[in-house]
């Protein structure tokens, strides 16, 4: 530990860095490969900042984009903070933009907890994340409780920047797409075939700009490979987390895969609840999901 906030997690060929002041963000994660050299899995996040362009960070009661920032409910509409104006949207949960509690801390384990309340937000919940690392891998895992008196619906995700350099390529395999509006929100589900050939692998520092959603993540593993430097992830995921969200940019080293629960602004989209729905909880219950980034 550096300072008050700055936690770094060890095992064996495995090196992690969570800020808990900002986010619990992973600030860094590195691999030392078999010539002894450190690699930088992750691109890297600026010091003492939350993990919007770099690292990794959590996404928490909703993952990506809520339309408006408001939704209906059994009980009314629901309305949250809308954080992008110029589009007015929701984007990406709360618990990113908080300091967390930790509350256990070993060489290669962590526990965190982030217990949400605002007076003028619905949603409350008590956010526990476990972060571990052993010799050849790193495990995120989401514990999420309604702690508010109204049945209200959740979702999670991750949202890792992993770096793109030459000869950085993705595959999984994925059942379902989707055609997005001018906003980038979903608007109808088609077949994953017929887009990128990611279930072939592709290169995606040869990639035009993309961002996509994907239903039907049955395997839920994907594998990214930065071949030039002899490094291979194989992420997976676990629990609520049954969806993937890959984004692509042009103008910048980084590569998104991010495991999710649901698809986005199904809050609004109803039609589109079976690829990837909310999950509807009363007071008290929970849902959980995990991350793992399994090296070689």
């Amino acid at each position: 530990m550096t300072d008050d906030s700055i936690y770094r997690l060890k095992a064996g060929r495995c090196d992690l860095v969570v800020d808990a002041a900002h986010g619990a963000s992973l600030t860094s994660f590195r691999w030392r490969k078999a010539d002894g050299d450190w690699f930088e899995i992750l691109h890297p996040c600026p010091p003492a900042q939350v993990a919007l362009t770099g690292g990794s960070f959590v996404m928490v009661p909703f993952a990506n984009r809520l339309d408006a920032g408001r939704f209906p409910s059994p009980d009314g509409p629901v309305e949250v903070p809308v954080n992008r104006p110029e589009q007015n949207m929701a984007l990406h949960g709360f618990s990113r933009d908080r300091a967390w509690q930790v509350v256990a801390a070993a060489e290669n384990a962590l526990t965190l907890v982030d217990e949400f309340v605002h007076e003028t937000i619905p949603f409350a919940y008590r956010l526990v994340q476990h972060v571990s690392v052993r010799p050849d891998a790193a495990e995120l895992s989401l514990t999420l409780t309604n702690t508010a008196d109204r049945t209200l619906p959740y979702g999670m995700g991750f949202h890792p920047w992993f770096r793109k350099d030459e000869d950085t390529w993705l595959s999984f395999a994925a059942a379902t797409a989707f055609v997005r509006d001018e906003r980038g929100l979903p608007t109808r589900p088609v077949p994953a075939d017929g887009g990128p050939a990611f279930a072939e692998g592709l290169d995606t520092s040869k990639m035009p700009w993309f961002d996509g959603h994907f239903a039907g993540w049955v395997s839920r593993n994907a594998v990214v490979e930065w071949r030039r430097a002899g490094v291979s992830m194989r992420l997976s995921a676990t629990g609520a987390l049954t969806n993937l969200h890959v984004y692509v940019p042009d103008d910048r080293p980084i590569l998104c895969v991010e495991p999710v629960s649901h698809v986005p602004d199904v809050h609004n989209r109803r039609d589109l609840a079976d690829y990837g729905d909310l999950a509807w909880l009363a007071a008290g219950e929970t849902i959980e999901g995990s991350m793992v980034m399994q090296l070689a």
